[in-house]
């Protein structure tokens, strides 16, 4: 069953779409945080995931102006792009440093090299897709078994040095390093089945079960960070109000003069905060005038310093 009148199997249409929704609300969340370094690099991965899925579900296709050759270039090209980012992204997003070669070299020697010359090549002399596509998918084969030996190895390293592999989620840094290993021998097994045949459900259906599991075990690890950092926020407002109580009573500062120095904090000038509690302007001065003899402060600044620290 395929989607309209395209060459889209309905199963790859369906797995885009989810996609492309998680992809826009990746960017929104990472718009929102742009500190965010790995939610930058899963963003990009979902992005050439969904090129993939549109170029090899899509092409070839004759309804298409482009030449059916540059169709076929155009979905090979899609998906080694995708593998050689999926391996940049383990790297980094892991914090694996023993992938570096497969990084820093393997991408080009073992996934980009194979593809220009036992595909691209060998597809524009023949014209022989079959061939090309059988030829390709070898050493990219035996690099997937590698590179999967070696992220094994990264991840036994890294978890023996420390617990920082994935700060602050706890007990879903196991399911998210299932997750990932899922991910990766579902990738490895992507030449297997271009190798035999274009079985475009099959295809698609592996590479992205394990990319899909990535994802809901990502979305729960940020719902988890976020709790995480929200449960902090509250600690440190917590803090921060015992601290003031502690210093109120310590600098000796009247319920009056506390008032208008909890309004000065927010924000407000003389004459909202004489508004809010319904006294002059003067009268305000005066209050603020005495929490600086008081505190020793000269100015707002050092006020809300000396206040909010912590009595030592």
């Amino acid at each position: 069953m395929y989607f309209l009148n395209t060459e889209m199997h309905i199963v790859t249409f369906c797995i885009t779409v989810f996609e492309i929704v998680m992809l826009l609300f990746q960017g929104i969340y990472y718009l929102q945080r742009t500190s965010d370094k790995k939610r930058l690099l899963y963003f990009i991965l979902l992005l050439l995931m969904v090129l993939y899925n549109l170029t090899s579900g899509l092409f070839p296709d004759e309804q298409f102006l482009l030449p059916i050759m540059v169709q076929n270039g155009i979905a090979y090209l899609a998906a080694f792009a995708t593998s050689m980012y999926f391996v940049y992204y383990f790297y980094k997003a892991f914090e694996l440093i023993g992938l570096r070669f497969f990084v820093r070299y393997g991408i080009i020697i073992f996934l980009l090299l194979p593809f220009l010359l036992l595909f691209l090549l060998p597809y524009y002399l023949t014209g022989n897709l079959v061939l090309s596509r059988q030829l390709t998918v070898v050493i990219p084969f035996l690099y997937g078994i590698a590179f999967i030996t070696a992220t094994t190895r990264s991840f036994i390293i890294k978890h023996k040095e420390s617990k920082r592999l994935l700060p602050h989620i706890g007990e879903n840094r196991v399911e998210l390093i299932v997750a990932a290993y899922i991910a990766l021998i579902c990738w490895a097994t992507l030449p297997v089945i271009v190798f035999f045949g274009d079985f475009q459900v099959l295809e698609h259906s592996i590479t992205n079960a394990g990319f899909l599991m990535l994802t809901l075990i990502y979305i729960k690890t940020s719902i988890i960070q976020s709790r995480w950092e929200y449960r902090k926020l509250v600690q440190a407002e917590q803090n921060r109000q015992q601290a003031l109580a502690d210093n109120y009573l310590r600098f000796g500062l009247t319920a009056r003069e506390i008032d208008v120095v909890n309004l000065l904090m927010k924000g407000h000038p003389y004459k909202v905060i004489a508004d809010l509690l319904h006294i002059s302007e003067k009268t305000v001065a005066r209050h603020i005038s005495n929490s600086f003899l008081k505190t020793s402060a000269s100015n707002k600044v050092e006020l809300i310093n000396k206040l909010e620290s912590k009595d030592e």
